[in-house]
């Protein structure tokens, strides 16, 4: 369950980056914008992680 957990957590920064990328490109600042969306979904995936642990 792990190992599923973590892939879906880089999978969802991924997506979020190359949506932040075409959203900031729209804004001229593309990486800026891909940066900021994979670091909020990062944090939220770790947010999640912590608040979800399995005992």
């Amino acid at each position: 369950m792990k190992k599923f957990r973590t892939a879906a957590s880089v999978l969802i920064m991924v997506i979020a980056g190359i949506a932040g990328f075409f959203i900031g490109a729209a804004l001229d600042h593309a990486l800026c914008g891909a940066i900021l969306f994979s670091m909020v979904a990062g944090i939220a995936c770790i947010i999640y992680t912590i608040d979800n642990q399995e005992k």
